[in-house]
């Protein structure tokens, strides 16, 4: 409490008490507090989170959002959708609270202007990683998106216009690569931002936000380094044209901290004094100002009001007409299956769509190594599809069968008696043939730039697996994704020749590559052991990479066992989804002896 609120009401005693207990389980810690400023200063951000105390501060006006303190309750489901503002602000700060582990020396040593940018990479980060481990989050974090503030330097300049552009891209674009929000929401401040920033610097500030977001937990040097490129792309060398982000309220040291009024006159002197701006160059900077700080507005009011759209909607639904989770769930999958199999349709029976691009490099001749490989697999799979005979003992009265001495004395003393004749002195072994379970094998092969690397390795996997399974009266069928899904074996075709590739996309079409295999080998609706092989690194993008987990989680409950190929270079890691099996794979020749283990699983269970 600041020395304003010595006396606070009860109601604002027990709302702090609650955001106390909200924090800790949205943060997944136990040792948080949160103040509220209930007479906040002027320059109070919404909401800060300091790391050095672990203390949540939230500005009490801007997070009540005109409620009561009494009618808040973060504790509950209903509590939480009534009032998504302030808690899309604990939802930002515990993501703070839980991934940011930086210490008291944060900054020290460092040029301030990366520090700051440092600060604005760590917010979406943040937000991802709360995301990777609350999904929900996300509802809250949109209503709240409104409070997010784009300070504006205090003399408009080239250099403070580039800066503020810079950070209207990774709170709105780079957000979207959190998956936080979407790119129809942004794209009119993207827009504006690559137009301020130009097209290529606007492309190379995206893939340091996108690095950022891989950045783990408490790599600070990781993220300085990001930091440093990020300031060095903007251009920014005065850090009056770079404001402290409000987000750094509780972070950044006091060595960072804005420079007084004095500094900033004597700066402006300097800078008088050495030239004169033209003109048209301020008017042209106003004018960008104006542009961004409204497409910016604009689009933070747009995904506000869908975000408390949202909460309101689940709020109002009545419980009694909401279907039960099995009735969803079956609802859901039928919805799924319509839509792969429109999907399986398109890929394999339409059209191709006029000046896509063609993954699809030469034919060759299997190499007699390949064909080696895809018998060696093939009999991996022939000795996972073994089954035993099964065994059927049969007791009976007569012959045939071996007899068993006390049952036929009990016969005996039966027939001796005249009582009803129970005993069946004879056992024999009736053996029966059990059906092998059918397989069906699906083949998905990333065709994107950052696999162009591998693209051999590609083609001889995808032909030694689709080989193998043919071996044993497998179904397969291949595709191929990258900006779009390519049919590369129709299903139960096996491939006469290898398929080589090309890799030249830059976007991952993995959910309707998935849902194109699914439609066409029913892989979902269908019985026996079913499998599908991902060749890929997995770096899809955060918004991507949800959906990928979401296809792997719904494939495993139908019994579909997704096989990841880790073909990871010495430079670059694989990001596997939760729920697929990985399986590192240095050189084709360990293939066999790899997924026998894997494979033999999947058709033992089927």
């Amino acid at each position: 409490m600041t020395p304003a609120d010595a006396t606070p009401t009860p109601a604002q005693l027990r709302l702090v008490v609650r955001l106390n207990r909200g924090i800790n389980l949205l943060a997944g810690r136990g040792d948080l507090i949160t103040t509220v400023r209930w007479k906040p200063e002027p320059d109070d951000p919404p909401a800060w989170f300091t790391p050095a105390t672990g203390e949540v501060t939230l500005n009490g006006p801007v997070a009540l959002d005109g409620a009561k303190p009494s009618e808040i309750n973060p504790l509950t489901p209903e509590g939480r959708l009534r009032h998504p503002v302030i808690i899309g602000l604990l939802c930002h700060e515990a993501g703070h609270a839980a991934h940011t582990q930086w210490d008291s020396h944060f900054g020290d040593g460092i040029d301030v202007i990366p520090t700051r940018a440092a600060v604005l990479l760590e917010e979406i980060r943040i937000e991802h990683r709360q995301l990777r481990r609350r999904p929900g989050d996300r509802l809250y974090l949109r209503a709240a998106s409104r409070r997010v503030i784009l300070p504006g330097a205090d003399a408009p300049s080239a250099a403070a216009t580039r800066w503020r552009a810079g950070q209207a891209a990774l709170l709105t674009s780079g957000r979207v690569d959190a998956g936080v929000l979407t790119t129809g929401e942004v794209r009119k401040v993207a827009a504006v931002c690559r137009t301020t920033l130009g097209r290529k610097d606007f492309d190379r500030l995206r893939r340091v936000w996108r690095k950022a977001l891989t950045v783990p937990d408490g790599d600070v040097d990781g993220l300085m380094k990001l930091a440093t490129r990020w300031a060095d792309i903007i251009g920014v060398e005065d850090p009056a044209d770079a404001p402290a982000p409000p987000c750094g309220h509780g972070v950044l040291p006091d060595s960072t901290e804005e420079p007084t009024a004095s500094d900033q006159e004597s700066g402006r002197d300097e800078q008088d004094a050495a030239s004169t701006p033209d003109a048209d160059e301020d008017t042209g900077a106003d004018e960008l100002e104006k542009a961004l700080a409204e497409a910016f507005q604009g689009a933070m009011v747009l995904v506000a009001a869908s975000g408390e759209q949202e909460a309101a909607a689940e709020l109002g639904h009545d419980e009694d007409s909401v279907p039960d989770d099995g009735e969803r769930r079956r609802a859901q999958d039928a919805a799924e299956q319509e839509a792969a199999e429109t999907e399986a349709e398109r890929v394999f029976h339409g059209n191709r769509r006029s000046g896509a691009s063609d993954p699809r490099g030469e034919l060759r001749p299997p190499t007699a190594i390949e064909r080696e490989l895809a018998r060696r697999t093939g009999k991996a799979l022939r000795r996972a599809k073994f089954r035993e005979r099964g065994k059927i003992v049969v007791d009976s009265a007569v012959p045939p069968g071996r007899l068993r001495g006390r049952e036929a004395m009990l016969g005996a003393a039966q027939r001796s008696m005249g009582t009803p004749i129970t005993a069946k002195p004879f056992r024999r072994v009736i053996r029966k043939d059990t059906p092998e379970p059918p397989l069906t094998v699906g083949i998905a092969v990333d065709i994107s730039g950052s696999m162009d690397w591998a693209t051999e390795m590609l083609a001889s996997l995808a032909w030694i697996v689709a080989h193998a399974a043919a071996e044993v009266d497998g179904m397969t069928a291949t595709v191929a994704f990258g900006e779009r899904v390519t049919a590369i074996t129709a299903p139960g075709v096996p491939p006469a020749a290898v398929q080589e590739f090309d890799a030249p996309d830059g976007y991952h079409e993995f959910v309707p590559a998935m849902r194109a295999l699914d439609g066409a080998l029913q892989l979902t609706a269908g019985q026996g052991a079913r499998l599908v092989f991902v060749v890929s690194d997995g770096h899809y993008g955060p918004a991507i990479e949800r959906q990928a987990a979401e296809v792997v989680e719904r494939f495993a409950r139908h019994g579909v066992h997704v096989v990841w190929l880790d073909l990871a270079s010495e430079h670059d890691t694989t990001i596997v989804p939760p729920g697929a099996i990985p399986i590192r794979v240095a050189n084709i020749g360990e293939i066999p002896h790899q997924v026998e283990d894997v494979l033999v699983r999947a058709l033992r269970v089927a």
